[in-house]
């Protein structure tokens, strides 16, 4: 998955806005969406995403990836991301 060439992102103070450039929507993330928006870019796997953040924080795996997977959606439909 890749993220689309239309959309910019700007830090701002810990969270990350997205900006589509294409239609003018708006996507803001908090400090651990920007990790994985951060990760994508870096080109990981959902998979190694999921098993990078398992590691920083304390938190249910399960919950975690189930977390992570509707963020992804999301950012799918959004057409933040495409494969």
């Amino acid at each position: 998955m890749i993220i689309n060439s239309n959309i910019i992102a700007r830090d701002l103070q810990g969270e990350m806005v997205l900006l589509n450039m294409e239609n003018g929507d708006y996507f803001t993330l908090n400090s651990i969406g920007s990790e994985v928006y951060n990760c994508i870019c870096d080109e990981m796997e959902t998979g190694d995403i999921i098993d990078l953040l398992f590691e920083r924080y304390e938190i249910e795996y399960d919950k975690l990836r189930a977390d992570i997977l509707v963020l992804i959606d999301e950012m799918k439909r959004k057409n933040i991301l495409s494969e």
